[in-house]
């Protein structure tokens, strides 16, 4: 989606260059959510047919300054407000773009405060006025991961009467390649995200079991080597392939470490898509229970339609402060449930939800 030359004109008043070419600029320009719509502005008023009923359109920035100069057909920019689940609540007009641009597309680009499989919500910092939040769903396809508390630009388009994202980039990298005039770097999409940082332990594209680069890896197989020119089999190496006989103890009169198998449940890199058809129903809870832990692992942290309305609200609150890898899941039947293989962290948590 291409960006067009009029879209500064879509920020609020106060918040485009310095006048002076001597005036202090900020490091970054200010989170914006822009929504290019095709429109007409006649008699002091916005009306479109891409627009939901039940939509409120007033007039704001340029269009609220100058109504005569902006009026006319074409392509407006348009700061949208929104509920958390991305449906459009109102929109003001803000300017008329001079060059033709495709409609409908959605500009959002802010911190992500909350991420979910349907719908992620970021938070609009102006530089003018009070900060708001801004809900776009996901589009269909788009199921990549995005980090909360981070910086995103994100691109979509209306599809009916919500937000919809499609793709995104980190806001700081976007920014820096748009200033040095470097080609874009790749967008996250689809159900790739190659911005998320490896795990602890590993490097990125490292398999189980490889290696060490660097002298330590090749020396073994230079002695094999040398070895096997001088017809002498290759010693093994001391620790590596031998069984230590039973009752053996190490100096000191201690026993080896112990040494037990431990299963590890890890969440899926990428979550399923919204809603799969055969997620069947949670594990059981104990007799009268509405809300609980339950599982042997994985574990899960259920509430039952009945402790919906009154519970998931706070349960959503915390899950961003959640230490530990998890998965939210909606069944059909009304239940959900958050899935972590950490019974600890689940329980600790769990009880910071109860105290509110």
């Amino acid at each position: 989606m291409a960006e067009p030359a009029e879209a500064r004109e879509a920020l609020p008043a106060g918040q485009g260059e310095g006048k002076e070419r001597g005036e202090k600029r900020p490091p970054h320009p200010p989170h914006q959510a822009v929504l290019f719509l095709p429109g007409v502005l006649e008699g002091g008023a916005f009306r479109s047919e891409r627009l939901p009923p039940g939509v409120e359109a007033v007039l704001g920035g340029k269009a609220l300054k100058d109504p005569e100069g902006e009026a006319g057909e074409g392509v407006f920019a348009l700061w949208p407000r929104t509920d958390e689940g991305g449906r459009l609540l109102s929109v003001q007009a803000a300017s008329r773009l001079r060059e033709p641009y495709e409609g409908p597309q959605a500009v959002v680009q802010g911190v992500l405060l909350y991420a979910d499989r349907e719908r992620l919500v970021l938070l609009i910092l102006p530089k003018a006025g009070e900060p708001f939040k801004v809900g776009l769903r996901r589009a269909r396809g788009f199921t990549a991961r995005l980090e909360t508390k981070k910086a995103y630009r994100l691109e979509g388009r209306l599809g009916g009467p919500y937000l919809l994202a499609e793709r995104a980039w980190p806001l700081g990298k976007y920014l820096q390649a748009k200033k040095e005039g470097r080609p874009l770097p790749p967008p996250i999409q689809g159900r790739e995200n190659p911005y998320l940082e490896p795990r602890e332990g590993r490097s990125r594209g490292e398999g189980e079991g490889a290696p060490p680069a660097g002298d330590g890896a090749e020396a073994p197989r230079e002695q094999g080597a040398a070895g096997a020119r001088e017809g002498r089999p290759p010693q093994k190496e001391e620790g590596r392939g031998q069984k230590e006989a039973p009752g053996r103890k190490e100096p000191g009169g201690k026993p080896p470490p112990r040494r037990d198998p431990v299963r590890v449940w890890r969440a899926p890199e990428a979550p399923p898509d919204p809603a799969p058809p055969d997620l069947g129903r949670p594990p059981a809870l104990g007799k009268g229970q509405v809300m609980g832990i339950t599982g042997t692992g994985p574990f899960y942290l259920v509430l039952l339609p009945q402790a919906v309305p009154d519970w998931w609200p706070k349960v959503e609150r915390f899950l961003p402060e959640f230490p530990r890898r998890y998965e939210v899941r909606f069944y059909p039947d009304g239940s959900r449930a958050v899935v972590c293989g950490d019974l600890e962290a689940l329980k600790v948590w769990y009880k910071r939800v109860l105290r509110g």
